[in-house]
């Protein structure tokens, strides 16, 4: 392969997952424009910039300083020109899994590990969890590399390594960390926008189905309770 997301210094994908982690052109309907990768078995770091066809949004280059001229004459992502190992591991990896095309892959969402490694934790966005764990000296150094993809996936890679640590599991033991990151708690409530405090079960499922589409980096345990409210919809209806 030429550039691959798995990255070839292993024998086969199934013998690793991938840290991922995207930048992207819009807040809709996101393509990415920067892709980094870090493979978990060897450490090895990838990263490639895109363009994707249109315009980078001036509110998305407030986040990551990557503009038009930046990505000038590169080419497209494109999925098919890549291989990925049966895991992608990242925080909130729902969200770079859909930006890249939603391949065929078991994810590994860090923002569930964390919760269930360091449950004493206040606060579960990434730069926090690296403040937490490493204390706001070492940690400022880390996280002026956020909103960059390559940053991002080495403190999405370090806090992944310290999780596995604290659950007393080997970093490569892929499945056991799957299983944990999908044990998900349970959410009732809309925990915000217009409805928040409101049983789920109670908020217009026209507005349930508009967070869905909508809201890219939904937390897991989140869009699980919406994506079966919208099921239970369905046969309700069908009834």
């Amino acid at each position: 392969m030429n550039d691959t997301l798995n990255n070839t210094d292993v024998t086969t994908t199934a013998e690793t997952a991938l840290i991922i982690d995207t930048e992207t052109d819009h807040g809709r309907d996101p393509r990415p424009i920067q892709v980094a990768t870090i493979n978990v078995a060897t450490g090895f770091e990838w990263m490639k910039y895109f363009n994707s066809g249109r315009s980078i949004s001036p509110i998305v280059i407030k986040v990551h300083g990557i503009t038009d001229a930046d990505v000038a004459g590169l080419e497209r992502f494109d999925l098919d020109k890549f291989e990925l190992p049966a895991y992608l591991i990242g925080h909130n990896v729902r969200f770079d899994w859909r930006v890249i095309g939603r391949p065929s892959a078991s994810l590994i969402c860090t923002v569930r590990l964390a919760r269930a490694a360091f449950p004493e934790w206040s606060a579960y966005g990434q730069s926090k969890c690296i403040e937490q764990l490493l204390g706001k000296g070492e940690a400022s150094i880390m996280t002026m590399a956020a909103h960059d993809a390559l940053g991002d996936a080495r403190m999405c890679y370090l806090l992944y390594q310290a999780c596995c640590t604290r659950l007393e599991i080997a970093p490569t033991d892929f499945a056991a960390a799957h299983a944990i990151s999908n044990k998900a708690t349970p959410v009732s409530k809309m925990p915000f926008g217009k409805h928040k405090g409101k049983p789920i079960k109670d908020v217009p499922i026209s507005y349930v189905k508009w967070m869905i589409g909508n809201i890219h980096n939904m937390q897991p345990s989140l869009h699980s309770a919406l994506t079966k409210r919208i099921k239970a919809e369905k046969i309700k209806n069908a009834e």
